[in-house]
């Protein structure tokens, strides 16, 4: 009886392997959205305030592009190239696919932004390039 349930174990464990790795290989082949954004180095509203504008589309099979309308977009910060992303402000696309939100650069240093959209709808995760914003 013992010998059955550590086979039987095993292979229910095989099995959870299996599909765990199947779903995780599979995310990664996910089409990208497309996130078009102008870096803000000339949009400065404050003495250390900017403004950040962009527009977030998904492709579909016809070759066309609809707006990414009323989803979350993320912004994400850090401070050194080894250093990780922190997520800053989380802002909402309006019915055209358009995000726009200030940011605020440091007295200083220089800090590397880029926005983010998370996997969804068959998308995978989008991420947006990346721009430094800094004081002379």
């Amino acid at each position: 009886m013992r010998t059955l349930r550590t086979v039987l174990s095993a292979l229910v464990a095989a099995l959870l392997l299996v599909g765990g790795l199947s779903t995780s290989a599979g995310a990664g082949s996910l089409p990208k959205r497309v996130i078009e954004e102008v870096p803000p180095k000339t949009k400065q509203v404050s003495y250390n305030a900017f403004k950040l504008k962009g527009t977030v589309t998904e492709p579909q099979l016809d070759g066309t592009l609809l707006p990414y309308a009323n989803q979350k977009v993320k912004i994400l910060k850090k401070a050194c190239g080894s250093c990780k992303w922190k997520t800053v402000k989380k802002v909402k696309t309006n019915d055209s696919g358009v995000f726009k939100t200030r940011i605020f650069a440091p007295d200083k240093g220089r800090w590397k932004w880029r926005s983010k959209v998370d996997h969804s709808n068959g998308f995978g995760n989008t991420k947006g390039k990346v721009w430094t914003l800094y004081f002379d």
